[in-house]
């Protein structure tokens, strides 16, 4: 994307490439926009290719996608819902949206793809989100007292998480998780506020960014983590920086959030480029 540090999507309907941050889309070109040459090659896998895979290996049956594509009116949504339901279709493709609250019955088999991208996300909640997504998943196979198969697609099987699920071990997931959580100083044994810096000029925001981090130090001292470029770092033409702060459950937030706009204002004290720079506090993400 011309706007943000993102690859974009390619839309086969549409033939066009999309920015899911910014909305920035342009037709996908003959040539290459740096080496001027044919060949442009799609890679990776959105839940279109998937669809077009699977109906060259199963080209008989009948396939529904349910992503935000073709889900936009709420009559789309409710026809490939009724199509699967009634048989009309008896492959579906979809992205999460797929395990939120649907009641098949008659499903026999379900595929998980690519389930590391869900573990491995940088988040302390990741292997939360994992577990959940991944047991809700499972529970669209064999509905109705008939067993069903789940396969998951992941190249590390020996994971914590994968084995809670094959045990469908709740109480198992939970403990394991708090004891990392604890370990690390996560929630809920914390608190965390994440700030985040934006501009223009990526130099600028990170000067700024670690003098500010330097600044709470001298309050905060080990509770200060960072600041680091996040997983996307510039979205929209701003350039980000992201301080982590993990406080004691005791902490008063509206105390805490006062200092940290008062080192703000002592900063464009001695540092105007401060005045430029896009300040804002997420208290307890989630």
């Amino acid at each position: 994307c011309e706007n943000c540090d993102v690859s974009l999507t390619y839309h086969k309907h549409t033939h066009s490439l999309t920015c899911h941050y910014c909305g920035y889309t342009l037709t996908l070109p003959d040539l290459c926009p740096a080496c001027h040459l044919p060949g442009i090659e799609i890679v990776g896998y959105g839940t279109e290719r998937i669809e077009d895979d699977i109906d060259k290996v199963f080209p008989d049956e009948k396939i529904s996608r349910m992503d935000l594509d073709t889900t936009r009116s709420k009559s789309s949504y409710d026809r490939i819902i009724d199509d699967f339901s009634s048989h009309k279709t008896n492959i579906l493709v979809g992205t999460q949206m797929v395990t939120k609250g649907l009641d098949f019955d008659a499903v026999s088999i379900v595929g998980i793809l690519n389930a590391d991208t869900m573990i491995n996300f940088p988040d302390f909640r990741a292997h939360e989100r994992a577990f959940d997504m991944l047991e809700q998943v499972a529970g669209r196979a064999g509905r109705a007292h008939k067993q069903g198969q789940v396969i998951v697609q992941t190249s590390d099987p020996s994971s914590p998480v994968i084995g809670f699920v094959q045990e469908h071990d709740y109480d198992g997931f939970y403990q394991h998780e708090l004891a990392e959580r604890e370990k690390f100083r996560y929630p809920p044994f914390t608190r965390i506020i994440n700030v985040y810096l934006k501009h223009r000029d990526d130099a600028t925001v990170g000067e700024v960014a670690v003098r500010y981090s330097n600044m709470l130090r001298q309050v905060f001292a080990h509770r200060v983590m960072g600041p680091e470029r996040p997983l996307v770092g510039r979205v929209q033409n701003l350039y980000i920086r992201q301080i982590v702060l993990k406080m004691e459950n005791e902490a008063s937030m509206p105390k805490v959030k006062q200092i940290l706009r008062q080192i703000y204002e002592n900063l464009i004290a001695i540092d105007a480029r401060m005045k430029s720079v896009r300040l804002y506090f997420d208290v307890d993400p989630v």
